[in-house]
């Protein structure tokens, strides 16, 4: 009898133990397999952030270049240059900035590639790019036991440059503290604005002048174009290009700005003041800080500027805003230079697609903050990009002059519209140069909210789909 219990126990552990091995067989199985499920879910979400920081960079080329500044007619750049659909190794702009960002992103430890990109370029005039990320052959500690297929992950999405000029909602960016004129030097092809001195200049965007809608003028002819942008001395009235400016010559067209006295609350974004020339950032001078820093303070469409507004005008009748304004673009740009900078040379250069045509290409200094982009050819932003708002200058008798000469700045003026400028130089007393890179209008028939643009560019870029 014991003999037999004894037996009957021995069988019970035997089955016990083949329990508790099968058990842990299962448990390893789902253990294993829960470790190859959470291997392939990352590498897919670091395929799908590379795709969008890819599909943001390509999208931020149809903005750089100018592609977006153009309503109608043939654009200074054409869409094969800006962007083409295909497979990798593509050569247009943004193809190639779009697989440049894609391998700074690793997926499963390995450089992000690109498998395909599509370009849309849809009649609302909102250029799109579609970046399909894929990784092949990912590791996989227990799946092959079962499988011999080999693992594989995509992510795809889709960026667009958001073009408001002309007939989309109102704007509002961040911008540097400079009043320009709604007046192209030396431009007067097309219909002039008759708010410009003589009436000899075309416009950047049309607000005085038919079609009075915003759009960008002469088909963005000034995309690409070099200006000398100078302050209004003494608050006298302006004078554009003295001595002729076409062909506009190598210095560059000349055209003056009022310096604004934007609010320093929210404070702005500010460098060290141990970065190169940011000695005087954020000791109490507003205007220096709001050139050298990154305002928080934005500025829309149809906005007044001028005495009584929130942004005024800063009248200087000494010029006191001459030595700062050099210094503080010196700090925004990254150089100790004025003129022609050094070769190599500290801050970011722009590189004109041969004359004045676009689209522009941007190569990283040899200070730029981002030690990955220094002495790098084609990147897609730069700090040395800013945005500057247009008038129109109808201001009673005077056009032009919100200030009167020798007097208090005692007018207003509507913002009609926004430039985005490549600065290339900063000159001595509050001078610097420019390549032109972009445009936008206001509307004055455009209702809803505000499209905000922060930081570089009156056109906004954003994902659409991911």
């Amino acid at each position: 009898m014991d003999s037999v219990i004894s037996n009957t126990r021995k069988q019970e552990r035997g089955q016990t133990i083949v329990l508790v091995a099968i058990a842990l067989l299962a448990l390893l199985s789902m253990a294993a397999l829960a470790i190859d499920v959470v291997t392939l879910y990352v590498a897919r979400s670091e395929a799908q952030r590379a795709a969008n920081a890819a599909a943001i960079a390509g999208a931020k080329i149809f903005a750089t270049s100018g592609f977006t500044s153009v309503q109608g007619g043939g654009p200074p750049v054409t869409q094969p240059e800006v962007c083409q659909s295909g497979g990798p190794g593509g050569t247009a702009a943004a193809n190639v900035q779009a697989a440049a960002v894609a391998t700074q992103n690793t997926v499963a430890g390995q450089a992000a590639t690109i498998q395909s990109i599509v370009c849309n370029f849809p009649s609302s005039g909102n250029p799109q790019i579609t970046v399909t990320i894929g990784r092949t052959g990912l590791p996989t500690f227990f799946a092959r036991i079962w499988s011999r297929a080999s693992n594989s992950i995509s992510a795809t999405a889709t960026a667009e440059a958001y073009n408001p000029s002309g007939h989309e909602p109102p704007i509002q960016v961040s911008v540097k503290p400079w009043f320009i004129p709604n007046c192209d030097p030396g431009d007067t092809a097309g219909t002039a604005n008759p708010n410009c001195p003589g009436s000899s200049s075309a416009p950047f965007v049309y607000t005085a002048a038919a079609p009075n809608d915003g759009s960008i003028a002469n088909n963005g002819s000034f995309i690409g174009k070099t200006i000398a942008v100078s302050k209004v001395p003494n608050a006298s009235s302006l004078t554009l290009c003295t001595g002729g400016c076409t062909p506009c010559p190598p210095g560059g067209c000349n055209t003056q700005y009022y310096p604004l006295d934007i609010p320093e609350t929210p404070a702005p974004v500010c460098p060290s003041p141990s970065a190169i020339s940011c000695t005087n950032v954020g000791t109490g001078d507003d205007y220096f800080d709001n050139i050298a820093c990154s305002s928080e303070n934005q500025v829309s469409c149809g906005q007044m500027i001028g005495r009584g507004e929130t942004v005024d005008v800063d009248n200087n009748n000494n010029d006191s805003a001459e030595a700062p304004a050099t210094e503080a673009t010196q700090c925004l740009i990254h150089t100790t230079s004025t003129g022609i900078p050094p070769v190599p040379s500290q801050q970011d250069a722009f590189t004109p697609n041969g004359g004045n045509a676009p689209p522009v290409m941007i190569t990283g200094g040899i200070e730029n903050p981002n030690p990955n982009l220094r002495n790098v050819q084609n990147i897609s932003r730069s700090d040395s990009i800013v945005t500057v708002p247009l008038y129109d200058g109808a201001v009673g008798a005077n056009p032009l002059n919100i200030c009167r000469p020798g007097g208090r700045c005692n007018r207003t003026a509507k913002v009609v519209g926004f430039l985005q400028l490549g600065i290339t130089q900063a000159n001595p007393n509050g001078v610097f140069q420019a390549i032109i890179l972009n445009a936008a209008g206001c509307n004055p028939g455009a209702a809803g909210n505000a499209i905000s643009g922060g930081g570089v560019s009156p056109v906004p870029v954003r994902l659409i789909n991911q």
